[in-house]
């Protein structure tokens, strides 16, 4: 960190040049955004039952990853990336869940690649995520060289990352991002890597037309034109909102 006369300067985490040098990417792909409302009463009503019986805070974000990978199994179709004039279609349901965290002094997301995401619990993929909360900032392949690369290459080398079957092995095409507006009603716009991302964004109350009071999440969709047209991410999109409606993943006996 360099000081001078009313002002400082900080070098970039290597986190937040490989979150940027991603997002430059993502801004590239020709990309669908929905914006949708989901009540949510049912699963948050069975998260709090399940911490007030067993003292443990279930995670929203590895609920909303339940629902996306389940219907991700559905869906196969939409588990699948453009290589060039190809698009790969990987057999592994893998879900990205994006973690907060602080990392050289500065506000920065670790990436959790959440493998067979379709076939784990809301309770495993927790414990995926507290653990990660939990233990020191990993370096992801290739943050090294955006330290060391010219800024100019880092749209190159991130272009041919993204088309890698290895890469997307390792992290598959679909994630989550948690915005955490908490009860202001809001959607997050983000365009996310994969072919899927899912934003969360507020949670906030309304009155029913019976006068129960319901909790209305509002979830942002993105999807990869290059992969997916508009009717099957619509009938993608109603699974989704009618599976995270119904609870029932957050059902832990």
């Amino acid at each position: 960190m360099a000081r001078s006369g009313g002002y400082r300067v900080e070098r970039i985490s290597r986190a937040r040049l490989a979150l940027a040098a991603g997002q430059d990417m993502a801004h590239r792909r020709h990309l669908m955004f929905g914006l949708v409302e989901v009540d949510v009463t049912e699963p948050l009503r069975l998260i709090a039952e399940h911490r007030a019986r067993s003292g443990e805070r279930l995670s929203l974000s590895g609920y909303v990853t339940t629902c996306l990978a389940r219907t991700l199994r559905e869906f196969p179709e939409l588990n699948a990336f453009r290589r060039g004039r190809s698009v790969v279609v990987l057999d592994e349901v893998i879900v990205v869940v994006l973690v907060e965290r602080r990392i050289d002094g500065q506000s920065a997301v670790e990436y959790l690649p959440v493998r067979h995401a379709d076939a784990k619990s809301l309770v495993e993929i927790t414990g995926e995520i507290r653990a990660e909360q939990a233990s020191p900032p990993r370096v992801l392949p290739g943050q090294r060289w955006l330290e060391r690369l010219p800024a100019w290459t880092t749209p190159l080398v991130m272009a041919w990352a993204t088309r890698s079957i290895g890469w997307g092995l390792r992290f598959g095409t679909a994630g989550v991002n948690n915005i955490g507006f908490g009860r202001l009603a809001g959607w997050g716009l983000s365009p996310g890597a994969g072919t899927v991302a899912v934003t969360i964004g507020g949670i906030s109350p309304r009155q029913a037309a019976d006068g129960s009071e319901r909790q209305i999440a509002h979830i942002t969709l993105t999807f990869d034109h290059d992969v997916v047209d508009g009717a099957p991410a619509a009938r993608f999109t109603s699974r989704l909102v009618e599976r995270l409606e119904s609870g029932e993943t957050a059902r832990v006996c």
